[in-house]
């Protein structure tokens, strides 16, 4: 859907993130925990990882392009 390929996909313990990636390796990793997550923001953590492949920083281009796949995720966002 994104035209993207991921070489690896790792569950790890994050210290600090839920999630994390590799543009080296087109590796994500994905703390243990997210498991635990409804669905919807486990897809949420998926595309805001995947959206880094092609814009690293998190400017206006990079929350556009989380947009075009994932329209509700200032939902998953913020709390509440």
């Amino acid at each position: 859907m994104m035209g993207l390929s991921i070489e690896e996909i790792s569950v790890l313990e994050l210290k600090s993130r839920w999630a994390s990636c590799s543009d080296k390796k087109r590796k994500v990793n994905f703390h243990w925990k997210v498991m635990m997550a409804p669905a919807s923001v486990i897809d949420y953590l998926i595309v805001h990882e995947l959206c880094h492949f092609k814009h690293k920083r998190h400017n206006a281009e990079f929350w556009n392009e989380v947009d075009k796949y994932y329209p509700e995720y200032q939902k998953r966002r913020s709390p509440g």
